[in-house]
């Protein structure tokens, strides 16, 4: 009987410990903690990681400006919020960034941070680092990222998987988005170059098809993406990298794609962008020589690319 006492005595102790480590991990992101003396501190963009992942990550876009401001918040979880003023030190740690091979440190000619000392007020729950980026300096071509780190905290537990990360920070042109298909829009298939192919359901409106997203390539030209044939449920293949660049003078499109070099513009019809209602209207065609596609597009900004 003592030795089943003991073990019970046992799972127990275990369960309470397992317990708290869990509770300990599950007040990352949250405000449902006492903080306190035990509040963690931790990077407040992250977003949270899989086991297999090094390091936690955020990414942040911003439009082309000379100068944006780029928050990066830190937290003192719990709802009583920091028990006095405290003082947090960050820094940068770009052996992290390093770890990932599609990512560039981003050069110090681009940013400058307003200080890497910060303090949460007491009763207060986070504070903002914010970095001056110049946005309109970036290279379209790379994807920048910093690795910044909490040096130390004047109070409270530096969180273990949060305490620092890769921000990858990206700047987006005047034409980054999502876009409705709007009324004009529309798709003919070809059987051959003269011939439009006969009872093909893919042919007709493609307006109200799923949104279609906009990604910057180049200061002045965007990554068409989720183009469909009428009806919405089958995606248009063999034009991928499908792009519009915008002439910023003239607001005229020229349309090609990095995949088809047959793919051109409409001789005679609107290809041009409407800064004032930010729409797009589009025609192009390609396999001019075999089964050609047209397709007219009117595309209207609904919102910011996630």
């Amino acid at each position: 009987m003592k030795r089943y006492l003991k073990l019970y005595g046992a799972i127990l102790v275990l369960g309470i410990s397992l317990f708290t480590s869990c509770a300990k991990e599950a007040d990352q992101f949250t405000n449902d903690g006492n903080g306190g003396a035990n509040g963690i501190v931790e990077l407040a963009d992250l977003v949270p990681r899989a086991s297999s992942t090094a390091f936690a990550s955020v990414t942040k876009s911003f439009l082309s400006q000379p100068e944006v401001d780029c928050p990066i918040v830190v937290n003192y979880t719990g709802v009583n919020g920091a028990p006095e003023d405290v003082t947090i030190t960050l820094g940068l740690d770009n052996s992290i960034v390093a770890t990932n091979t599609a990512l560039t440190v981003l050069p110090e000619s681009l940013y400058t941070p307003s200080s890497f000392t910060l303090t949460i007020p007491k009763g207060q729950k986070s504070a903002t680092l914010n970095l001056k980026l110049k946005t309109s300096q970036f290279n379209f071509a790379l994807t920048y990222a910093l690795g910044i780190k909490i040096l130390s905290t004047s109070s409270g537990i530096l969180s273990r998987n949060y305490g620092s990360g890769i921000f990858i920070i990206g700047a987006k042109n005047a034409y980054d988005g999502v876009y409705t298909v709007e009324a004009g829009s529309s798709v003919l298939r070809f059987s051959n170059p003269t011939t439009p192919a006969v009872n093909d359901v893919l042919n007709g409106s493609l307006a109200g098809n799923p949104n279609m997203t906009l990604t910057t390539a180049t200061a002045n030209s965007v990554v068409i993406t989720n183009l469909r044939w009428a009806g919405g449920t089958s995606s248009v293949s063999g034009i991928e990298s499908l792009t519009a660049t915008v002439d910023p003078v003239t607001n005229l499109v020229t349309m090609s794609s990095g995949v088809n070099a047959t793919l051109v513009n409409r001789t005679g019809l609107d290809n041009k962008y409407d800064p004032a209602t930010k729409t797009f209207r589009l025609n192009f065609h390609w396999n001019l020589t075999s089964t050609k596609r047209e397709v007219a597009l009117v595309l209207k900004y609904s919102g910011a690319r996630p």
